[in-house]
């Protein structure tokens, strides 16, 4: 049956031997005194620098006088990150009526519908067919208004 090695005793060449437990722990007269230390070792230096007591709240007022709260002011701050106004309505916050609301879309003739007109003249539509552009939404821009206060709130071009 194999064993451990014997532990080796000895100390490392051109050293002192190390202290043992005991030895560690007794207090040397060179050593620097100890910021925390046990409470049986008497030490000069308190662990922590005394604080002056300042008292968190102030007092409450005598009787008699009346009593006066801070007055608190609170500014609400919406960030709409990343809001793209597309063909379909959007979550928004309107800032002229400062309430969150579901825009309203308005369709209105851009440049891709007049172009879209355009091509189907171009290519023998000339009876009333080349008109069909203007009946189509997704080729229409798109507005975004406040259901609220009727106020702009973004447009979506399609060119």
């Amino acid at each position: 049956m194999a064993s451990a090695p014997p532990q080796e005793t000895s100390t490392f060449v051109g050293h002192p031997p190390l202290p043992s437990y005991e030895e560690a722990l007794g207090s040397n007269p060179q050593d620097p005194p100890m910021p925390y230390a046990p409470a049986d070792m008497k030490t000069s230096v308190p662990p922590y620098p005394t604080q002056a007591y300042s008292p968190m709240y102030p007092p409450p007022p005598h009787q008699g006088q009346p009593v006066t709260s801070p007055v608190v002011s609170v500014q609400t701050v919406y960030v709409q990150p990343g809001l793209v106004f597309g063909s379909v309505p959007v979550q928004a916050h309107c800032p002229v009526c400062a309430r969150n609301v579901i825009t309203r879309l308005e369709y209105t003739s851009g440049a891709l519908t007049w172009l879209s007109c355009a091509g189907l003249t171009i290519f023998g539509c000339i009876y009333g067919c080349c008109l069909i552009p203007f009946c189509v939404d997704s080729l229409k821009d798109v507005t975004h208004h406040c259901p609220n206060c009727s106020s702009v709130l973004g447009v979506h071009r399609r060119m």
